[in-house]
């Protein structure tokens, strides 16, 4: 078994890799998810886990139309 690669887009990418791939402090994730307004992750067990190519399509939906 190998490890999923930073590029792999089924890899799960935990609050730490989504704050750091975002350039967002992970307070601020809470808080926008919270809000209901961050894209959607997976709980397993405690933990929130966000599949790369969900979270980079998301990302493409808030691109600023200017």
């Amino acid at each position: 078994m190998t490890l999923a690669s930073a590029e792999d887009p089924d890899r799960l990418l935990s609050i730490n890799d989504v704050s750091e791939l975002l350039q967002l402090p992970v307070q601020s994730i809470y808080k926008q998810r919270s809000m209901g307004v961050f894209c959607p992750a997976y709980k397993i067990g405690h933990h929130l886990r966000w599949r790369r190519s969900e979270l980079m399509a998301w990302l493409e939906t808030k691109r600023d139309s200017v």
